[in-house]
Formats: structure tokens, sequence, C-alpha cells
């Protein structure tokens, strides 16, 4: 499912679009796709990142643009989709890496999405990782 179909935002079909969409952004982020995020991204997104540092989506886009942040591998494992209302939350835990060489780093997620026209729009993102006993 691409941005560009549209659905029934009140029917069961949002967590089947969610979860598309969610793919869509993983794989863009990998990609470096800058205009896709852009369109599955809220002007007004706001990221916790890993790096300690809460950003809008511009200094996100910028920094991925310029290989600040830059995965080679990033696999997302959802553990739980609900809905309030126009708004989404998907949790669940993500393994990074950001180079061939790198370790792998594990990470516990939350993406809130919004329903913005007949889609939905990344809103809020906080990612850290786990810390190992």
């Amino acid at each position: 499912m691409t941005l560009s179909e549209t659905t029934d935002l009140s029917t069961s079909d949002w967590r089947a679009h969610i979860a598309a969409l969610q793919e869509q952004s993983r794989q863009a982020y990998l990609a470096k796709d800058i205009d896709c995020l852009n369109r599955l991204w809220s002007d007004a997104l706001i990221v916790n990142s890993p790096i300690n540092r809460v950003l809008g989506k511009d200094e996100v886009l910028k920094l991925l643009q310029r290989g600040v942040i830059a995965h080679a591998s990033y696999d997302e494992h959802i553990e739980v989709t609900a809905r309030q209302g126009e708004v989404v939350i998907v949790m669940g835990h993500d393994l990074v890496t950001d180079a061939a060489a790198a370790p792998q780093v594990q990470r516990r997620f939350t993406n809130v999405w919004r329903a913005v026209g007949a889609s939905w729009q990344l809103i809020a993102r906080h990612a850290n990782p786990i810390c190992q006993p």
C-alpha cells in the first residue's frame, strides 16, 4: 500500500495501513529516501533520538542526508499497535547496525501516527538503546 492509496480511517483497515507505512518508513530510512520520508513524516515531527537529543523533522533529515545517521541494517519488530481516535501508537524493538562491521544495537521504540486526510503521518518517535545487564 502506498501513500497515494486511500483507506477509510474508521475501518479495521487502519492496522494494515499503519503496518505498510511503518515498513515504507523503515525502507525509506535505510535508503535515505528523503522525498518518501517527507511524505510519511509530519512537518511537526518530534524525535527523541538515540543520540540523546530531541530533534525536529528537518534536523533528522539533514543528519540522514549528511550521513551522520546511517544504518547498514535496520530490522523492526512491532509488539503493539493501538489506536486512540485519530492517533495510532506503535511500540516494539528494532535492531540497527550503523556500519557493516559495527555491532548490532537493540533499541526500544515508540512511533506515533496521526490521521491526516485519507492517510497517516508520523508525528512523534522515541528510540533508545536497551541497556544490557
